[in-house]
């Protein structure tokens, strides 16, 4: 499969902190309703990988309290380390490259890291499959961006179109969200339940503001890529601050199963 590709965002950034304390505080809510359904509580013992900041990891600690535990793992643990919880376990790890334990746990889960890591993704899913103990539970979240390029006005479906292509060819499946179901299936689950949450997003909000955060954190190397201008990408971020202006972006498309005890 040739040398492992980096990540397309640069995580020891500032920008990038403040990027993922936004995408927390947009997908925490639904995150935890996910697991708050599948009866996650005290005493069990929880895998997510790709922690980013903790934000999770840390809640699930508090709802497993001392009798259980929570294993987090990321390529780049700094803020994981942060968390002060006494149950939780941070190990830096390359899931594309390293074996997790086998029937080891309760809930294994991730929420936006396969995208990342498409050409590996079907074999971290195994992994993930492997390392949940009979009966316990797999959640995944993952997006989809395809209503993005299909927005008005020109100049945002132009800046989408670029940045998806852009995407691609860097490794990037901003798509699989679509395939995510079938995937799980493929991973050994037989009937996998499904859901997808659409954020509208408003000129000057939260969620405007993630995506201004994400334009700058990638424009040098779009505009280097010459899909795109700088004129069409500044209009692009111009209705981000324009409390008038509505759009949808993306989709997160959740899939849970439950691992059959043998």
């Amino acid at each position: 499969m040739g040398s492992l590709r980096s990540y397309i965002l640069d995580d020891a950034a500032t920008m990038e902190y403040q990027r993922l304390d936004l995408m927390s505080k947009i997908l925490d809510p639904w995150t935890r309703g996910y697991l708050e359904a599948l009866g996650v509580a005290r005493g069990w013992h929880c895998l997510e990988l790709g922690g980013g900041n903790g934000s999770i990891a840390e809640w699930l600690c508090d709802v497993v309290g001392s009798p259980g535990s929570v294993t987090a793992v990321d390529i780049n643990t700094t803020l994981l380390d942060l968390v002060p919880a006494q149950n939780l376990t941070v190990r830096q790890v390359d899931v594309r490259t390293e074996d997790l334990p086998g029937d080891a746990y309760d809930l294994v889960s991730c929420r936006a890291l396969l995208h990342q890591i498409a050409e590996h993704a079907p074999a971290v899913l195994d992994k993930m499959t492997a390392a949940v103990r009979p009966g316990g539970w797999l959640l995944v979240q993952e997006p989809d961006f395809h209503l993005a390029p299909t927005t008005e006005p020109a100049e945002w479906a132009a800046t989408w179109s670029a940045l998806l292509e852009w995407g691609h060819d860097s490794g990037v499946d901003w798509y699989i969200g679509r395939a995510l179901p079938g995937m799980v299936t493929a991973a050994g689950f037989e009937r996998p339940q499904a859901e997808t949450d659409v954020q509208n997003i408003r000129g000057g909000d939260r969620g405007a503001l993630y995506f201004k955060l994400f334009f700058a954190e990638v424009r040098d190397r779009v505009l280097a890529g010459g899909r795109l201008d700088s004129a069409t990408l500044d209009a692009a971020t111009a209705l981000l601050d324009d409390p008038s202006y509505w759009t949808q972006c993306w989709m997160m498309t959740a899939v849970w199963g439950r691992k059959r005890v043998a």
